[in-house]
């Protein structure tokens, strides 16, 4: 009897408690949300170019500026398949040849970008991008880039987050025979919006 009146006065908070699930957000995204958003980027490495110059390769220093702009959709829960649409500032200076002043281009690239995210909202995300298009030459280069890191999604709300990043970069310009390459870590920090997103008991009694 005791039990029993026992569980009778914990009901409600039970209840309760079950009922406020929906105010406890988590990083868990369900299958069928639309993820739109975007990411800027900053990073500063040494490069090597054997493309500016024909008579030696040139060595150096570049700093980066890359506004990613990302929209994808949850195939699975927490996996994301999208599009990457890169718009990347790049200024260079030339170490090997103190004469040079610096160089300051622009390249547009877009590609196919996966993530992945675990419940306590971290993710991991991989890219890969082509591009041809150079704004500032008349030379038009075959662009490559390729990107893996890790990021962490904070939700100020159920369905917009902060996330900031940390990836390994690859990236490579060729014209003709003529390879210029540059690699080294992006710190980046973004906005998504995560449209049809669930509460977080909602997802995990789906899985």
């Amino acid at each position: 009897m005791r039990k029993l009146l026992l569980l009778v006065a914990l009901l409600p908070f039970v209840l309760f408690a079950q009922e406020n699930e929906s105010f406890l957000i988590k990083a868990k995204v369900k299958q069928g949300t639309i993820l739109i958003g975007g990411t800027l980027n900053a990073s500063a490495y040494s490069i090597r170019d054997e493309i500016s110059s024909p008579q030696q390769t040139l060595e150096g220093n570049k700093v980066n500026v890359i506004f990613r702009a990302k929209n994808g959709y949850f195939l699975q829960h927490d996996f994301v398949v999208g599009l990457d649409f890169i718009v990347d500032h790049e200024s260079i200076t030339i170490t090997s040849d103190p004469e040079r002043k610096p160089d300051n281009q622009t390249f547009a690239l877009m590609g196919p970008f996966v993530r992945y995210y675990l419940d306590n909202g971290i993710f991991g995300e991989v890219t890969a991008a082509v591009g041809l298009n150079n704004f500032s030459l008349s030379d038009k280069y075959n662009l490559f880039e390729g990107t893996a890191g890790v990021g962490y999604a904070f939700f100020f709300n159920e369905k917009f987050s902060i996330e900031p990043t940390l990836s390994l970069r690859y990236f490579q310009k060729t014209l003709r025979d003529k390879k210029y390459t540059a690699m080294g870590p992006v710190f980046g920090v973004g906005i998504q919006a995560y449209l049809l997103r669930k509460k977080a008991h909602v997802i995990k009694r789906a899985l």
